[in-house]
């Protein structure tokens, strides 16, 4: 599976339109919520969590003493190799 890297041109009010082949590759569909992080001149684009879908699928994984931001969970989530 490789990774595909098309060109899309930023419009006047500053929206780009994300090709249907990456779009259909990564999953994304009308009305999904996205994450965009910049770093330097560098922009990654990937959806973002459903914060109930996330919990119910680490529900039993883990067990937390006390209340836990889900967003703050995942960081840690990430760090683990």
């Amino acid at each position: 599976m490789g990774i595909y890297m098309g060109t899309s041109e930023l419009d006047e009010r500053g929206r780009v339109t994300i090709p249907k082949e990456i779009r259909d590759k990564a999953g994304l569909k009308s009305g999904d919520k996205l994450r965009l992080t910049v770093l330097k001149d560098k922009v990654t684009i990937e959806k973002a969590v459903n914060l109930e879908k996330f919990v119910e699928e680490l529900r039993g994984c883990i067990t937390v003493k006390g209340d836990i931001d889900p967003l703050r969970l995942k960081e840690i989530w990430r760090t683990v190799e």
